[in-house]
């Protein structure tokens, strides 16, 4: 089984899936998390204390940088799927082509990554995670766009893989402002070039309310979750278990009979 989150960022998104991952495990299931390494999710500012020599706040942008080509020249070693796999990556981000050129390119070589991670994950046993994954791409594809509609949406989403559950995490405008905020305070200026601004993020809601509405009238299961303090994710995370224990109880029952 395959689980995929999406949301507006700054919505908790990496946390909720840590958290999901743990009750699993706790409950004896055997989980794989596959998490989208956001630098920001890494100290992007030295401790208290420390010296502020570039080496600490570079660091961040290093990972950013060298993680792809690390897992590029490990995808380059098997050439039949590299091939098959450029082909889907060019024909995700052909449809909903984005105005910048760099952009373009770093969105096609995080297709191409997600691509194999997504193979891996279809032939597994067990549940695999993705705090982020196809999904998102969409959403960040048609939010940097040069004139996507619709109908482009609906096409990048009906070729793209599909996930056995979708789990969409919701923040207050107000909420995810202030966590995005805070996270640009703790990037440092090559960071930041390489993430969206404030306003960019926050119209991805439009978005991803669009795509939610498409995944909703193709049949897809999508729960709706917040992690915005230990309350609200605790009881997302509760909702949740249950209804994942009600799917397996379900398949049990179909391979039963």
């Amino acid at each position: 089984m395959i689980i995929e989150l999406f949301g507006p960022p700054g919505a908790g998104k990496t946390t909720f899936a840590h958290a999901l991952t743990t009750r699993l495990r706790e409950r004896g299931y055997d989980v794989q998390l596959t998490l989208s390494y956001r630098p920001a999710e890494l100290p992007s500012q030295p401790q208290r204390g420390r010296s502020t020599a570039p080496r600490y706040w570079i660091t961040p942008v290093i990972h950013r940088l060298s993680r792809p080509l690390v897992e590029m020249i490990a995808i380059a070693r098997h050439p039949c799927a590299l091939s098959h796999d450029i082909g889907a990556a060019a024909g995700l981000v052909g449809l909903l082509p984005p105005r910048n050129v760099a952009v373009a390119m770093r969105f096609s070589q995080y297709i191409l990554r997600l691509l194999r991670s997504w193979y891996h994950a279809s032939a597994a046993r067990h549940i695999v995670l993705f705090d982020q994954a196809f999904v998102q791409v969409i959403c960040f594809l048609a939010l940097f766009g040069r004139a996507p509609d619709k109908a482009l949406i609906a096409r990048a989403l009906d070729n793209s893989p599909r996930a056995d559950l979708f789990i969409r995490l919701d923040a207050p405008i107000e909420t995810l402002t202030t966590r995005l905020q805070d996270r640009v305070r703790r990037q440092s200026v090559l960071e930041r070039l390489l993430e969206p601004d404030l306003t960019t993020n926050l119209d991805s809601i439009r978005i991803i309310d669009h795509v939610h509405e498409l995944l909703c009238s193709r049949g897809q299961l999508v729960i709706r979750a917040s992690s915005v303090d230990e309350g609200s994710l605790r009881e997302s995370v509760d909702r949740i278990e249950k209804e994942l224990v009600a799917m397996f109880s379900a398949e049990r029952r179909a391979i039963a009979s």
